[in-house]
């Protein structure tokens, strides 16, 4: 464009998730995006720290394109280095901070980070393997106990100290740019790493202000761990539209009781697990969370018993279940409030940014009710797997991005989600649902909680297994499970293997990790034998 600069031209009209930190500055300079501890940031001082950060990477060598690893719990830094790094645009790759030293070894290597910024309380892990980090140059050191910094790394404040200049960086970022590379969990095979890009964040604004409506003067808890796409969503989503996140180091039930009492949260956004638990607290009941006005639940459907439990509790909250994965960034479908009682076993509808369709085994769509694998298209769909081209190919093909998930969707263009296709349970030549089967479980008037898996079986091919928990001071029969379940299900859906554990293994975000049920049922089941 004459008369303009590269540069110039670019920051005219780009899309570039930085640029949302400083609109939202330039609103409510003394708003507060973000509180972590004893630290409370404004809007302006959250800008011209991560301003600094980014001249200080740049100064560092960091360019865009450049990749910096990060394992860390929630914290203040690990935002300000994150947003640094997308105002010059260079991408962050989290680890799940629960990831053993040769799990990061491996994403690291294949991620190719050119910095590597690692907690004080999870260092002594990664000193065994830093030799083995080859593309890594500089090892930054989060100091949140206050410790001193060991030789050979650099502590990560020195990138924002007061000398480096506040100024927005000049660089040029395209709406494709990766703003965020983010491994998978991996339960079947090595984790991939979903490339998210600018215009892939910029797009999830719509929905949260559209379909969870948060708006300025909303206070949301960050608790789930800033390795989840989805904790970058919302506080993102803050960040844009104005409101405040309430972070914590990791997800505490007393530190969440308490944040919502003492700083009227307004939006909570957790897995069952949290709704499950949190009426088992012993003054649940004197409890006060009247400044909730949502609640959303992610990660599966909540059992319709505790969900009455909640709306007796909050009958002026909105409840909504939300869907989506990684891939898309992560948005996929809701349930509004208003649509539990029509629709109480459906996902919802579509996001705002995305279409969705039901796909046969031929890829081509299924008429309305019939099951079949969902697909998506949108501007909030990954750019791909990185350096798993082939991969990428077969998830997007005929233009669809393929979830891999099972459901049906109505006349209403509401979604019911059957099952993960890898979770379908084949036993005795029928197909069951390990979701529908433990919704039924949560009915019991015992259990807590439970998952349900399909273990080999030599006459079934896969025996339906649950995994129970009973709730605190019960005991419960398998016999009891038994014939519970024959009342209402099928034969063939009724569970041939029944174990009860204390708790069930899930990641910090409250997913159920499979993977490691089957690696224990497998050792139990060998025992018995």
């Amino acid at each position: 464009m004459k008369g303009l600069t590269p540069f110039e031209e670019n920051v005219l009209r780009r899309i570039a998730v930085g640029d949302l930190l400083v609109r939202t500055t330039a609103r409510y300079p003394q708003a507060h995006p973000l509180r972590f501890r004893d630290k409370t940031y404004t809007y302006a001082e959250l800008n011209t720290a991560v301003n600094r950060c980014a001249h200080g990477l740049t100064k560092m060598g960091i360019t865009k394109g450049d990749r910096c690893a990060i394992l860390s719990h929630n914290c203040d830094q690990f935002v300000i280095l994150w947003w640094g790094l997308m105002k010059i645009g260079a991408i962050i790759t989290p680890l799940n901070f629960m990831l053993k030293s040769e799990e990061v070894k491996y994403i690291v290597n294949h991620s190719e980070p050119v910095a590597f910024f690692v907690e004080d309380k999870l260092i002594a892990g990664m000193l065994a393997i830093k030799d083995e980090l080859k593309t890594v140059r500089t090892f930054g050191y989060i100091n949140l106990a206050g410790d001193t910094v060991p030789d050979g790394w650099m502590n990560i404040e020195d990138l924002w100290k007061a000398d480096l200049p506040a100024t927005e960086p000049e660089v040029i970022i395209h709406p494709d740019d990766p703003a965020l590379l983010l491994y998978t969990s991996g339960t079947e095979s090595a984790p991939k790493g979903v490339i998210n890009t600018h215009l892939n964040f910029f797009s999830i604004i719509l929905s949260a202000a559209a379909d969870l409506r948060v708006g300025k003067g909303d206070v949301i808890i960050g608790g789930i761990p800033l390795y989840h796409v989805a904790a970058m969503y919302l506080f993102i989503a803050c960040v844009a539209l104005g409101a405040t996140t309430l972070m914590e180091y990791a997800p505490d039930p007393f530190e969440i009781l308490k944040f919502t009492q003492e700083d009227k949260v307004t939006i909570w956004v957790w897995p069952p697990t949290l709704y499950i638990n949190l009426p088992l607290f012993p003054n649940f009941g004197e409890l006060d969370f009247s400044s909730l006005k949502l609640c959303i639940v992610f990660g599966a459907l909540c059992p319709p018993a505790v969900l009455d439990q909640w709306r007796k509790k909050l009958p002026s909250t909105r409840f909504m279940n939300y869907y989506g994965q990684t891939e898309m960034s992560p948005l996929g479908a809701s349930l509004q409030d208003a649509d539990f009682t029509a629709h109480p076993d459906s996902i919802g509808r579509s996001h705002v940014p995305l279409e969705m369709k039901v796909f046969g085994p031929d890829d081509r769509e299924l008429p309305r009710g019939e099951v079949g694998e969902l697909v998506a298209r949108g501007p909030a769909i990954m750019l791909g797997y990185y350096k798993e081209e082939a991969k990428t190919a077969l998830t997007f093909r005929g233009g669809w991005h393929h979830t891999g998930d099972i459901v049906r969707m109505d006349d209403e263009g509401f979604v019911y989600f059957v099952d993960r296709a890898k979770d379908i349970i084949k036993t005795g030549g029928e197909n069951v649902s390990s979701q529908e089967v433990e919704a039924f479980l949560y009915k019991h008037p015992k259990v807590a909680d439970a998952a349900v898996i399909g273990m080999p079986d030599p006459v079934w091919s896969e025996a339906v297994t649950a995994i129970i928990v009973p709730k605190p001071g019960q005991t419960i029969e398998e016999k009891e499970i038994v014939d519970f379940c024959k009342q209402s299900l099928a034969a063939y859906k009724v569970p041939k293997n029944i174990f009860f554990v204390e708790a069930l293994p899930r990641n910090p975000s409250g997913k159920l990790l499979k993977n490691i049920l089957r690696k224990e049922c497998a050792a139990k089941m060998s025992a018995k034998a």
